[in-house]
């Protein structure tokens, strides 16, 4: 796998900042988020997400949701917000690189 840098943030407030300052760069290769965060959700941060990108007509950004929701309701949610996948928690690296590059999400 290529040599990528990673940029973290505490909540979906701060994701929400960080892709509009950067939203037609196109700098972001993909998005992994937690569900659980303070202030604004993943689900919730992943919906304005997608709207900006339909308003806005730009290239969809590839976005994996951590959860350790077990609950069906919940992880159809979380898709349904617009997450492409989602990864249980306890994370691994290995499962990360295996969705990653199974996926081709970082081409």
């Amino acid at each position: 796998m290529n040599d990528y840098d990673i940029v973290c943030v505490n909540d979906g407030i701060d994701i929400l900042k960080i892709f509009l300052m950067n939203e037609n760069n196109d700098i972001f290769k993909l998005l992994i988020t937690d569900e659980n965060m303070d202030f604004m959700n993943g689900s919730d941060a992943i919906k304005i997400i997608r709207k900006i990108e339909v308003s806005k007509n730009l290239k969809k950004l590839n976005i994996i949701s951590v959860s350790c929701h077990e609950d069906h309701n919940i992880r159809d949610m979380i898709l349904k917000s617009g997450a492409e996948f989602i990864l249980a928690k306890p994370l691994s690296k290995p499962s990360i690189k295996s969705l990653i590059e199974k996926n081709k999400l970082l081409l």
